[in-house]
């Protein structure tokens, strides 16, 4: 066991009020923290269990036995790292280190010839970082060469125990990784959880495309932790811990791992929420709907005032403190997920009080905010109530186009599944043929890519069979190389990017095309808005900044029971432009003002209909 640690570090989430702001920010900073400790044994320790992990790694995704599944990546780890522990020098160390790779051996064969890059780009290395064994100061001569003989014969096949997902080659989780489930409340056994910190460090040093794009180097993020995860006490601890490391991955499609903990309440202090539905517009909280009027009454808000501060802290502050906590890809990914009242990340108190600062028209309010616990009977009822309401389904839709204004097609990504009969392909290919064309006609379309897409075939197949041209390689896609894992291969087969049994048409739309977007625009719906700029190169996208997280999901077990998710293939323009992080290209930035959201109007939609009519600014159209 490993004892020679720093007390935990403490980062809890609200408290009061700014001392908590200052611990979201500072109580887990991943910069380089090793280099400045006391050195001796706390150094050494760290790179130790790091180089320890390095090795492991390499050994579960390059040797042919682990990757065949004749040997036990797990029970590796278990078996020599007590050992690790034990060696006191670096001398020591290299010692078990050498013992453990003797023990698997090195593969037979012939030397593996480098890849040739054809086509030219053909491959991703950005990645690649493997100066550790090359030029370690750690490692010592042997162990060089023994990893370098290793990697010349690593194993190259397809079907990898540890990468190869049955019948998604794309995402899904990765095959043979052991949940280690345990009660909620019971901590993870020290062994457990140095695993799941090295098995969280070679999942992304050889499943994430995007390694090279996060903020913090990744070496630095796991020496961090070292000594957290030897030292954690409690459930609560380990799963605070993984949240911090998971946030540095720096990718929305990360985000949600949060939501599977256990002790997710006591870690945010979210257990009270707010007693109103409300909307996030310039980084201040909008109360735009009355869900417990008593407690609405009793704390002075009404609908339509704008909250600025939460226990005397600016939202923008309060918002920005999550970062350390929340994996996002940009900023704008963050405030377009923070208001969900579900999740309610942002009213966090250790009771059922917060001091609000707010704006009514003209006035400046300061007041009491009394917030709701959801687990008493008659609170769960209102709650009930005012959701059902608001996401009360109308009668069956009409299979008719939807239009934004006179001779204005609007096309919702998260209605279209509404247009076919979903009886046969044939049938439902006639239907939208004939919807197209209609659209045709129209002074302009607008595609409002502000939600999930319901039919991945809405793009993929009947926008490019009326407006595609041959050869519709509008991206390139990079996934998971098995030549030599942590690089990436351009996938060039057709289908990848556009039906290649469907001959294009080649319609010319002559309208004007706008393409809507923001913040909660990410993925799939990313792929698709670069598959429609490829299809009408005259069109603008209008709106924010996308969430910057593209690649199919691919999702990777912890112990715990725990599964972390991020994008598992990279995506880039045909320039290489990268989409990570940064979202897809914008031609007119905008976002929702205070005025628009109080006023109920879609501001966006109204920009997009201002420029298709030609006009110079957006029109105040009544709702």
């Amino acid at each position: 066991m490993i004892h020679a640690y720093p007390t935990k570090m403490s980062a809890s989430f609200s408290l009061k009020p700014l001392r908590v702001l200052f611990l979201l920010l500072l109580g887990f900073c991943l910069v380089g923290v090793h280099k400045t400790q006391a050195q001796d044994s706390l150094e050494v320790d760290t790179e130790k269990h790091l180089n320890f992990y390095r090795i492991w790694g390499f050994v579960k995704y390059y040797h042919p036995a682990s990757a065949e599944g004749r040997l036990k990546a797990d029970s590796l780890f278990f078996l020599y790292l007590p050992k690790v522990d034990s060696a006191k020098t670096e001398k020591q160390a290299n010692a078990v280190f050498k013992a453990m790779l003797q023990s698997i051996g090195l593969p037979e064969g012939e030397k593996i010839k480098p890849q040739e890059d054809n086509p030219k780009g053909a491959f991703l290395l950005k990645n690649v970082e493997d100066s550790w064994r090359h030029k370690s100061k750690y490692l010592n001569n042997d162990i060089r060469k023994h990893l370098e003989k290793l990697f010349e014969r690593r194993y190259t096949g397809g079907k990898h125990h540890y990468t190869y997902v049955r019948y998604n080659p794309y995402g899904g989780t990765v095959p043979h990784e052991l949940e280690y489930v345990r009660k909620p409340h019971e901590n993870l056994s020290y062994p457990l959880r140095m695993l799941a910190l090295a098995k969280f460090k070679t999942y992304v040093d050889y499943l994430y495309p995007y390694k090279y794009l996060m903020d913090v180097p990744w070496d630095d993020v796991i020496l961090q932790a070292i000594p957290l995860f030897a030292k954690c006490d409690s459930r609560q601890e380990y799963e605070r811990l993984l949240l911090t490391v998971n946030a540095r991955l720096d990718d929305t499609q990360a985000f949600s791992f949060f939501r599977q903990l256990h002790h997710r309440e006591k870690l945010f202090k979210n257990h009270y929420f707010p007693p109103f539905d409300y909307r996030i517009a310039e980084k201040k909280i909008i109360v735009t709907a009355i869900i417990d009027p008593v407690l609405c009454r009793q704390s002075n808000i009404k609908r339509g005032d704008v909250i600025e501060a939460l226990d005397s802290v600016a939202i923008e502050e309060w918002v920005s403190a999550l970062k350390s906590v929340l994996a996002v890809s940009n900023n704008q990914a963050l405030w377009a997920r923070v208001g969900e009242w579900g999740d309610n990340l942002l009213f966090r108190s250790e009771d059922d009080k917060m001091q609000v600062r707010l704006t009514r028209g003209e006035e400046q309010v300061s007041t009491t905010l009394r917030l709701m616990n959801p687990s008493t009977p008659a609170k769960a009822k209102l709650i009930d109530i005012f959701f059902k309401k608001e996401h009360t389904t109308t009668a069956k839709k009409s299979k008719n186009l939807a239009y934004a204004a006179k001779g204005i097609v609007h096309f919702k990504i998260d209605d279209t599944y509404r247009f076919i009969n979903d009886e046969t392909p044939e049938e439902d290919a006639v239907l939208m043929d004939s919807l197209l064309n209609k659209a045709s006609r129209a002074k302009g379309i607008i595609f409002d890519m502000r939600g999930e897409p319901d039919n991945s075939d809405f793009v993929y197949q009947y926008l490019y069979k009326k407006f595609g041209k041959k050869n519709h390689y509008f991206a390139r896609y990079y996934q998971l190389n098995p030549y030599q894992l942590g690089t990436y291969r351009l996938l060039t087969q057709p289908e990848v990017y556009f039906p290649a049994t469907l001959t294009p048409e080649e319609a010319v739309y002559n309208g004007k095309v706008i393409i809507l977007v923001n913040g909660r625009t990410h993925s799939i719906g990313e792929w698709n808005i670069m598959s429609l700029q490829r299809l009408f190169p005259n069109s603008i996208t209008l709106g924010e900044q996308t969430a910057g997280a593209d690649g199919d999901v691919k999702k990777f077990p912890l112990p715990g029971g725990y599964e972390a998710t991020f994008s598992g293939n990279a995506i880039y323009y045909p320039n290489n432009t990268a989409t990570q992080r940064q979202g897809i290209k914008l031609n007119v930035p905008a976002q929702p003002t205070l005025k628009g959201v109080l006023a109920n109007k879609d501001e966006l939609l109204q920009k997009a209909i201002a420029l298709i009519k030609g006009e110079e600014q957006a029109a105040e159209t009544e709702e």
